[in-house]
C-alpha cells in the first residue's frame, strides 16, 4: 500500500496567492476590456450647446453648456431626419432639386473646431445658418484630420446625400466621408481644419 504525503504547508500557500495573482490580473484584464468596448480610441469630444432662456426681467439671454461626449457607435437617424422621397410627375420634376436641397437643409449640423483659432466653430455655424442649414451644437475637437470635411452617418442614405449638398454649397468643404467612432453622435459632423476660410 503506498502512501501519499500530504502538501507542505509551503507549496499551499504558493498555490493560493498564485491563483490569488491570477484572479486578479483576470479581472484587471477583464475591466479594461470593458472599457476599450466602451471608448475604442480614447478620444473624447468636448460639444457646446448654445440656449436661449428667459430672466426675471423677460429678456432673453444665450447661454453656452459644454458636455463632453465619449467615442461611441452613432445611433441610427430617427425617420423625421430624413429626406423625402423627390417628385415623380413631370411637372413636379423641375423642382425636385430644389426639394431635395430643402430636406437636406433640414438635416441638423455638429460642427467642431479642430484648429487653435478661437471661435472658428461659431463663426462656421454663422455661414451655416445664413446658407438654411440647422445646426444642433458646435464644439472642439482634437484629431489629426488633414482638410476640413463634412462626416455622415450612413446608416440613413438622406444623411450622405445632405453631406453632398453641403459641400456643394460650400465649397471650402474638401471632402465628405463616413463618419469614424471618434465622433459625436448624429447625421452631419463638419470639422474645421486650418484650411477652413470664413
Amino acid at each position: 500500500m503506498s502512501h501519499i504525503a500530504p502538501e507542505r504547508p509551503a507549496k499551499r500557500r504558493f498555490d493560493r496567492i498564485a491563483g490569488s495573482l491570477l484572479a486578479l490580473i483576470g479581472v484587471a484584464a477583464a475591466a479594461v476590456a470593458i472599457v476599450a468596448l466602451h471608448h475604442p480610441n480614447g478620444r473624447s469630444v468636448a460639444v457646446a450647446k448654445e440656449s436661449i432662456v428667459t430672466d426675471s426681467a423677460g429678456n432673453e439671454v444665450a447661454t453656452d453648456t459644454v458636455s463632453a461626449t465619449t467615442t461611441s457607435r452613432a445611433a441610427p437617424t430617427s425617420a423625421a431626419q430624413s429626406s423625402s422621397s423627390p417628385a415623380t410627375s413631370d411637372s413636379a420634376s423641375a423642382s425636385s432639386g430644389t426639394t431635395t436641397l430643402t430636406n437636406s437643409k433640414s438635416i441638423p449640423l455638429i460642427v467642431l473646431n479642430n484648429t487653435t483659432q478661437t471661435d472658428l466653430a461659431q463663426t462656421a455655424r454663422s455661414q451655416f445658418v445664413a446658407g438654411g442649414w440647422t445646426v444642433s451644437s458646435v464644439g472642439n475637437l482634437t484629431n489629426n484630420i488633414a482638410s476640413t470635411v463634412v462626416y455622415y452617418d450612413p446608416s440613413d442614405p438622406a444623411n450622405e446625400a445632405a453631406a453632398k449638398a453641403l459641400q456643394a454649397q460650400f465649397p471650402v468643404i474638401k471632402r465628405v466621408k463616413e463618419k469614424f467612432d471618434g465622433l459625436p453622435s448624429g447625421p452631419l459632423i463638419v470639422v474645421l481644419t486650418p484650411d477652413y476660410t470664413s
